[in-house]
């Protein structure tokens, strides 16, 4: 599962990059930025929660 997160935060990680620097004239430019990044900091946020739980 570790391998997955890490494959799907790389994804919403370039979604965050693409979408800004290169979806500029796009009406959807930033609900897919803030969404990219919302996940990938939901990511994060969890891998630290387990690795937290299992250091106790």
């Amino acid at each position: 599962m570790s391998k997955t997160l890490e494959l799907i935060g790389f994804a919403l990680i370039g979604g965050t990059a693409y979408s800004f620097l290169f979806m500029t004239d796009n009406p959807l430019r930033w609900p897919v930025f803030w969404g990219c990044a919302g996940g990938a900091l939901a990511i994060i946020l969890y891998r630290r929660s387990k690795q937290k739980k299992a250091q106790t």
